[in-house]
């Protein structure tokens, strides 16, 4: 596949065919205004020389008269290889020519003649082109000799009205092209400095890499038209910034987070392996190491689902069906109710409305924010679990609120609750058996849904996360 033309290249082209095509444009037009300049003083011209024939033929008197001045009558249409000159007379049997001056032997028009008193017009004379190319004018018209009415047949050849024309050709051409080159050169140089700001973006993108994410091109002498790309790419880079930092911060929590579990099984193992033990004892230290091993395949598959989710590659195999939201929300309240006790807790359902989910992926979403209630809810307190419905942009919205008090989270934690493996503090350590992805994963199932989660805080330490997705399958209602 070749390579598209510069884009420098491109312009000063497109201006040098556009600077030949007016130069052209205009030369046409001016060698029009030109050749009809030149027809209009040769018809002239020619006008002129039929009333001198008149005024000679009137002087002349006798045929005899008019053969001897035939030189002179030459001369007087400028030229002997040029004129065509026929004078004829009625006579009895026919029409008898008096003087011919007609050295090309061309044929003369065979047009009625004008009249003896009607002054001869422009719009009179007849034109066209001899077989050479050559072109001429003409018109025939009634003269006096003497006292005797002659018929005037006059023609004038002009070669030097093509060759004057020809040349004049030749110059527009040449000041077509020599005009188109000049304004390529120029459009060439222009384009050059006027995409300087464009080299100066390159060299700074090519700076930008991996441990240089912080960088952005500069927009201070960018053109007007370039500012939305400068714009876009600093924005991309923003996102690129920000999407590396949590890769670098997600790598190092992932870290973190199995070198616990690791560590205890290594520590273990080491331990039962200082010395011969019991049977009894080595079942109770893989029991103990299958639990380790159980929370690492609950992380890995988590982690894998969170994936999955942000590639999109479940949301066309999602087997969403009609819900009810009390139903659901019971089921989870009846799953949880003997750990509430155990802490003294109150579990409450209010409302209805509609859902159209999956129901595995709804019921893992909201058994990770009950969990997460029932961890972090103050003990002797109540946790609401309410459903509703709410216009939105797109349609109506079905929203299910998972309510809880507890110790206040302040303002600047509540956007990152979601985030994987992030903790507001040590007690605050999320769900999915303490691997701090439950809520990341709540997250990642409403985006699949279309839909969205959030938190809000208000007195008392009281926190709401709340659940919103279209009443039908449909676009993301933000």
């Amino acid at each position: 596949m070749s390579r598209p033309a510069s884009l420098g290249w491109r312009l000063g082209v497109s201006v040098a065919l556009v600077a030949a095509l007016a130069s052209a444009l205009l030369g046409a037009t001016l060698y029009r205004s030109f050749e009809q300049q030149l027809l209009r003083r040769d018809d002239v011209q020619l006008l002129g020389k039929l009333r001198q024939l008149r005024q000679l033929l009137g002087h002349s008197g006798t045929p005899e008269l008019l053969r001897s001045q035939a030189d002179y009558l030459r001369d007087t249409m400028s030229g002997e290889s040029n004129a065509l000159i026929e004078i004829r007379t009625d006579a009895a049997g026919g029409s008898q020519v008096l003087l011919a001056i007609n050295p090309p032997g061309l044929p003369l028009l065979q047009t009625p003649p004008l009249p003896v008193p009607q002054e001869p017009r422009l719009e009179d004379l007849s034109h066209w082109t001899t077989p050479a190319g050559v072109p001429a004018a003409g018109l025939n018209a009634w003269g006096l000799l003497g006292a005797q009415h002659v018929e005037i047949r006059l023609a004038r050849l002009y070669p030097e009205r093509r060759a004057l024309l020809a040349e004049y050709r030749w110059r527009i051409a040449g000041s077509s092209l020599a005009a188109g080159g000049v304004a390529a050169a120029l459009a060439l140089a222009l384009v050059w400095r006027g995409l300087a700001p464009l080299r100066r973006l390159r060299e700074q993108a090519a700076a930008i890499g991996p441990q240089s994410l912080s960088q952005r091109l500069a927009v201070a002498d960018v053109p007007g038209e370039v500012r939305p790309l400068v714009d876009g790419v600093n924005t991309m880079l923003a996102r690129l910034e920000q999407g590396y930092a949590q890769l670098h911060q997600f790598s190092a929590d992932l870290a973190h987070e199995l070198r616990t579990p690791l560590a205890t099984l290594t520590g273990q193992t080491q331990v039962a392996l200082s010395r011969a033990r019991e049977p009894a004892a080595y079942a109770q230290l893989l029991e103990v190491q299958l639990q380790e091993l159980d929370r690492l395949n609950r992380m890995v598959d988590s982690l894998l689902f969170l994936a999955r989710s942000e590639h999109e590659a479940l949301s066309g195999h999602l087997q969403r069906q009609p819900l009810s939201a009390a139903a659901e929300l019971a089921r989870q309240a009846d799953y949880f109710a003997d750990l509430a006790e155990e802490r003294a807790l109150r579990l409450r359902c209010e409302g209805d409305a509609p859902l159209w989910a999956e129901p595995a992926m709804l019921r893992r979403a909201l058994a990770n924010l009950v969990a997460n209630a029932v961890r972090h809810a103050r003990p002797g307190s109540e946790i609401t679990l309410s459903a509703a419905t709410e216009p939105g942009a797109s349609g109506a919205l079905t929203v299910l609120t998972v309510a809880n008090e507890g110790e206040p989270v302040p303002a600047e934690v509540l956007p990152r609750l979601f985030d994987r493996f992030y903790r507001a503090d040590a007690s605050r350590d999320g769900s999915a058996g303490g691997s701090g992805l439950g809520l990341a994963l709540v997250r990642a199932i409403l985006s699949l849904h279309g839909g969205r989660a959030e938190v809000r805080s208000g007195p008392g330490g009281r926190i709401e996360f709340v659940l919103k997705w279209p009443v039908e399958a449909g676009p993301d209602p933000t």
